[in-house]
């Protein structure tokens, strides 16, 4: 896996340009405001970074993921993008065209049944009516990039595995050179290796192309290996926001210790079985 990111660098990027996603005072209700799925959420993410959003089920993660692409608009507060607020979500023009700038990636990645993996990776940058030489070059240069053979580019999603699908659903997210790609639990739902190997294929991916990463995951072992910086949440609260290696080295309120002890826990463990027990003589 990667290592921990260098808390240098991302003080440095943190603090060196008005963010490219601002969240200010986010409130989200699915009820007309009885009760809160996210409460007063405030972010700043600055261009570059790499962020994990983490916390038990519930916590508000994906429903503050969304309203960055205005998938769920905010009950109050705002979302500014480059200094800019998202389109209204009624202005169906402004919002697609908007959303088409933003790539995401999904638990199920959600590939077009009756399209091939080409077909699939061209959509976004085909709406955008790029010319189709252009198209067919990125597509081959995404392919390759994410790991996946030349000639799975004619196959159908029906005879792929979980772990190329994931890779397909990657490419797509890339296709038309997003500057902020949202990923909701994209490493989910796959065995512990593909996982680990897709988890570092696409930290490389986010440092060639200077990309802008928001990451909802459960696995905190996941989000200080590949983050820059781990936002923990709680009942739809921000409770602790720092880089991986301040929140491993410190010592954060006891709910979010749970969670950062968890690996550590279960390292020791596995150390346990395989050393060699202790000579009672």
């Amino acid at each position: 896996m990667t290592q921990v990111q260098d808390s240098t660098r991302t003080e440095r990027r943190e603090g060196a340009e008005t963010p490219l996603i601002q969240l200010d005072h986010i409130s989200i209700s699915f009820d007309g405001g009885r009760s809160r799925a996210v409460d007063d959420v405030s972010l700043a993410v600055a261009r570059g970074t790499f962020v994990s959003l983490v916390g038990e089920s519930g916590s508000g993660k994906t429903s503050l993921l969304k309203t960055i692409n205005g998938l769920v608009i905010p009950f109050s507060g705002h979302v500014n993008i480059e200094g800019r607020p998202i389109p209204p979500a009624d202005h169906d023009d402004d919002i697609a065209a908007f959303r088409r700038g933003i790539g995401y990636v999904i638990q199920d990645v959600g590939l077009f049944p009756h399209m091939s993996v080409a077909e699939n990776i061209a959509v976004t940058p085909r709406l955008l009516r790029w010319p189709e030489s252009r198209v067919i070059e990125r597509v081959k240069s995404l392919i390759a990039m994410v790991g996946l053979p030349e000639d799975y580019a004619t196959r159908a999603p029906a005879m792929l595995s979980g772990g190329q699908k994931q890779r397909v659903g990657v490419a797509r997210a890339l296709a038309a050179e997003p500057k902020i790609v949202l990923m909701d639990e994209p490493f989910g739902a796959l065995d512990p290796l593909t996982r680990d190997t897709l988890g570092r294929a696409y930290r490389d991916l986010h440092e060639r192309f200077g990309l802008t990463t928001i990451m909802v995951t459960h696995d905190m072992q996941e989000a200080a290996l590949l983050s820059d910086r781990i936002v923990v949440m709680q009942a739809g609260r921000v409770i602790c926001d720092d880089t991986p290696r301040a929140l491993l080295t410190q010592a954060p309120r006891p709910e979010v210790s749970d969670l950062l002890n968890l690996p550590r826990r279960q390292a020791e463990r596995i150390r346990a079985m395989i050393e060699p027990e202790a000579d009672p003589r």
